[in-house]
C-alpha cells in the first residue's frame, strides 16, 4: 500500500477547475466568467486554486466579505473583484469612510444596497481621484440580497447624480433554480429581464448583467446574460441531484491520511466514545488523524466509509474531534498489505466512489457545499494537476 509523508492532506487538482471554468463558459455560450471565490474558494484553498482561475481566464471573483477581497489582493489577484456581501453597511461613519477608501483604491466593486452606501464611496472617489465602480442587485424573490424595483430605481437616480460612480453591473440570484420545477426560477428571470427592460427604456445600459449561479448555467436556458456567476461548480460539483455525470464536471478536491495506528481488540470490544460500537468477534481497527475539528462530520459515526486501494473500510465507534477509527478487518482476512503509514482515501475525487463529496452529502442528507468549506486548516492544500 501507498504511503504519504504528510498526515492529513487535500489534493486540490487545479486541471479540473480550469476544465469546469471553461466547460461552464461554453455551456452558457462563451460569456464572462464570475467565479465565487467566497469562503476559502469554497474549501479548496483561495492561495491554491488562483493559478487555475488565471488559466481558465476567469474575468472577476466574487467573494462575501471585504476580508476576503482584501486577501486576494495580497495574494496578487489583478482582475476585478466583485463584494457581494453586506458588511459595508454595519459600520459606523469614520471606519466606513476609511473602508471605502480601500475600496475605491483597490477597484474592489461593492454591491451598494443603501443611499449612504453611495455617498461614502462618492466621497472616497473624490478623495482619491477615480472612477469607482459598483454592482446593484435587484432582489426578484429570494429576499436576501438585493432591493425591490422602487428602492433600486430610486438608487439609481441617486448614483445618476455622481460624477465619480459608474454603475459597471447588475445582477439578481435565483432561489430555486436547482429544482425540477422552474416555475419560480422563470418568474425571478421574467421580473429581472422585466426590469432591465425598464432601464434600457430610460437609456441606463449599464455593461454587465449577470444571474446565473451554477444551477441556473446547469439547468436553466437563456439566463446568462453577458455574465455567469458559478460557484460549486467550478469546484466539480452540482446542486442538481443526477445531473454530475452528465455534463462532465470533474470534482477538484481528495482529503487523504495515513493509519497512524493498527491494533487487533478481542471481541465483545467496545470502540469509541459512549461505546457506541460493539465488536461481535476479534477486530483489527485503523485509527485516521482525522475527525470533526477537521470537518469530518460527526454524524458519519458509525455509518461513514474511506477507502483503502480499491476497499472500503466502515467507520466504528463516533468521530472525535481529532481522531476516526475504521474497521480494517476484512482487508487483513485477504492478506492485504496494510500497515502503519498505508494511505487512506477519506473524501475522494472519483465521484461514483461511496466516499465522494457527494456520496457523503447525501447520507447526510445535505448539500456538497457544505462538506467541502468544512474541511478544516488542519487539512493542508495541495495544488496537483490530473490527480
Amino acid at each position: 500500500m501507498k504511503t504519504k509523508t504528510c498526515h492529513l492532506t487535500a489534493e486540490i487538482d487545479l486541471s479540473a477547475i480550469s476544465h469546469n471554468c471553461n466547460l461552464l463558459k461554453r455551456i452558457a455560450g462563451n460569456p464572462r466568467l464570475c467565479v465565487a471565490a467566497k469562503c476559502n474558494a469554497y474549501g479548496h484553498g483561495i492561495d491554491i486554486v488562483l493559478p487555475a482561475f488565471e488559466t481558465a481566464n476567469v474575468d472577476m471573483l466574487g467573494v462575501a466579505t471585504i476580508a476576503e477581497a482584501e486577501q486576494l489582493l495580497e495574494l496578487g489577484w489583478k482582475k476585478p473583484i466583485l463584494l457581494f456581501g453586506s458588511e459595508f453597511s454595519i459600520y459606523q461613519s469614520e471606519q466606513k469612510q476609511e473602508i471605502a477608501c480601500r475600496l475605491v483604491n483597490n477597484e474592489i466593486r461593492l454591491t451598494a444596497m443603501r443611499d449612504d452606501d453611495v455617498e461614502f464611496i462618492s466621497t472616497a472617489a473624490k478623495k482619491l481621484k477615480k472612477t469607482a465602480k459598483i454592482h446593484l442587485s435587484l432582489d426578484t424573490g429570494m429576499c436576501r440580497m438585493g432591493l425591490n424595483e422602487e428602492n433600486l430605481l430610486s438608487l439609481i437616480d441617486k448614483i445618476a447624480k455622481e460624477e465619480t460612480i459608474e454603475i459597471e453591473g447588475f445582477y439578481t440570484h435565483f432561489a430555486s433554480a436547482d429544482e425540477a420545477d422552474h416555475s419560480f426560477a422563470d418568474l425571478q428571470l421574467r421580473r429581472f429581464k422585466d426590469f432591465n427592460k425598464t432601464l434600457l427604456d430610460r437609456n441606463i445600459k449599464i455593461p454587465i448583467v449577470h444571474a446565473a449561479n451554477s444551477a441556473a448555467v446547469l439547468n436553466l436556458t437563456d439566463v446568462g446574460f453577458n455574465m455567469i456567476r458559478p460557484g460549486i461548480s467550478v469546484y466539480g460539483y452540482t446542486p442538481l441531484p443526477g445531473l454530475s455525470n452528465s455534463c462532465d464536471l470533474k470534482p477538484a478536491m481528495k482529503v487523504i491520511s495515513c493509519l497512524t495506528v493498527i491494533k487487533k481488540i478481542p471481541k465483545g470490544s467496545y470502540v469509541g466514545y459512549g461505546c457506541t460500537w460493539h465488536a461481535d468477534k476479534d477486530t483489527v481497527i485503523g485509527l485516521v488523524p482525522i475527525g470533526y475539528g477537521d470537518g469530518y462530520d460527526r454524524r458519519l459515526s458509525n455509518r461513514g466509509l474511506m477507502k483503502i486501494g480499491s476497499d472500503y473500510v466502515p467507520v466504528i465507534g463516533r468521530v472525535s474531534m481529532d481522531q476516526t477509527i475504521v474497521d480494517l478487518t476484512a482487508i487483513f482476512n485477504k492478506n492485504a498489505k496494510v500497515t502503519v503509514g498505508s494511505e487512506i482515501v477519506i473524501i475522494d475525487n472519483n465521484r461514483d466512489s461511496k466516499n465522494s463529496v457527494e456520496s457523503i452529502a447525501n447520507m447526510l442528507q445535505t448539500i456538497p457545499y457544505e462538506i467541502v468549506t468544512r474541511i478544516g486548516p488542519r487539512v493542508k492544500r495541495v495544488p496537483v494537476y490530473g490527480s
